[in-house]
């Protein structure tokens, strides 16, 4: 490790990462394989937990004493499609340019994951008081599906870990809360028609529109409520997707819509949805339901993940703070892991190199300079388990 860039070791292991593409809709087998060789290689005790289908699975893996307790360094392993986006490189051959590591997954967040996993052979040659823990998890990108099971595997084995940071990319600053999340699809159904005799039949996208609108009026009214500690500072409601419709002159039979709320963390949201799917029902179908009797929304929570709660006395963050040596705890709208562990009952941060800003887009990177600064901060994580 050098001032300007990461050790040799740390920049290869995140650089082999990089280039299984483990996009959500593919296998992470190949990486866990590597990540269970490096780890297994430095002495760690690992355990997998898989999906249904065996196609995916998560890692948690500890080194050192088996005793209650210890500190988790956690990430994904899944990142987000490169479809569609226009690259100056190959996403998956990462390539240094200007100071810069390129590839999908370099910020998000294998640059965090890489640094752990180059960093296991030093802790295992350390006498650590305390285990470190590594928990590498499949789908965070698409709900933080996996870390669901990673943590009922550690409840029903009776690990409890001390604390857990989880390496998202922020520019490693300390984040002590985030927001809570859903993601939710409305299926609308119409009756087909000529467009010219709208009444006879009933337009599933104007329908979808409507519902839309009352998104929209819904995220309105939230803004009252604000915590500055956010930006934005208030629960946010919207639209993301919309499909529906065959021809400009069909009355649509058909649409869907994609939609989601980011809740301030420590809000009571659990009549948002309700309340939305109960309006569109009593206020926007009736009408429709005179030409179609047969009109209806449908809709479906895919995912719910809870927020990081700011908790001013978590040891997760205050070891970030004593770490980075400041006492400025930030939070952000995005959503991570981290509000998983707490809810399990394990204290926790989120803390690693890069910036979200660069994240899920084109020529994602990360800073040498960041990789640096990350791989300073899990030494010093190693340093606390040892003293």
């Amino acid at each position: 490790m050098s001032e300007t860039g990461p050790s040799a070791d740390v920049l290869d292991t995140i650089r082999a990462l990089i280039r299984f593409d483990t996009t959500s809709r593919n296998s992470n087998l190949a990486l866990i394989d590597f990540a269970r060789g490096v780890l297994e290689a430095a002495g760690a005790h690992v355990r997998l937990t898989h999906n249904a289908e065996n196609t995916k699975a998560n890692l948690f893996a500890t080194i050192g004493p088996d005793v209650p307790g210890g500190i988790v360094l956690s990430g994904h392993t899944d990142v987000v499609p490169v479809d569609g986006q226009e690259w100056a490189s190959d996403p998956f051959a990462p390539e240094i340019r200007d100071g810069k590591l390129y590839g999908r997954g370099t910020a998000d967040m294998k640059g965090f994951v890489g640094t752990a996993l180059a960093l296991a052979p030093e802790m295992a040659r350390r006498e650590l008081k305390r285990p470190i823990h590594f928990a590498l998890s499949y789908d965070e990108e698409i709900g933080c599906i996996g870390v669901r099971s990673l943590l009922e595997d550690l409840a029903h084995a009776g690990i409890k870990p001390g604390l857990a940071i989880i390496g998202e990319p922020t520019e490693m600053r300390v984040v002590g809360a985030h927001k809570a999340g859903s993601v939710i699809e409305t299926n609308v159904r119409g009756r087909e028609g000529h467009s010219s005799a709208p009444a006879k039949g009933a337009n599933a996208v104007m329908m979808a529109g409507e519902f839309i609108g009352y998104l929209a009026q819904r995220a309105d009214e939230l803004r009252g409520d604000q915590d500055q500690h956010f930006d934005p500072p208030y629960t946010t409601v919207q639209a993301n997707m919309m499909l529906g419709g065959t021809a400009v002159n069909v009355l649509a039979r058909d649409a869907k819509i994609f939609w989601e709320y980011r809740a301030l963390p420590d809000r009571d949201v659990t009549s948002l949805v309700p309340g939305i799917i109960a309006h569109a029902d009593q206020h926007i179908l009736p009408k429709y339901q005179s030409g179609a009797p047969e009109a209806a929304f449908h809709t479906h929570v895919h995912v719910v993940y809870p927020g990081l709660v700011r908790d001013e006395n978590s040891p997760a963050v205050r070891l970030a703070c004593e770490i980075s040596g400041g006492n400025d705890v930030h939070a952000v709208s995005y959503g991570t892991e981290a509000g998983l562990f707490q809810q399990a009952g394990i204290p926790a941060v989120v803390c690693g190199p890069g910036s979200i800003n660069n994240a899920h887009k084109a020529d994602e990177y990360v800073s040498l300079a960041q990789l640096a600064l990350g791989e300073f901060f899990v030494r010093k994580v190693i340093e606390r388990t040892y003293r």
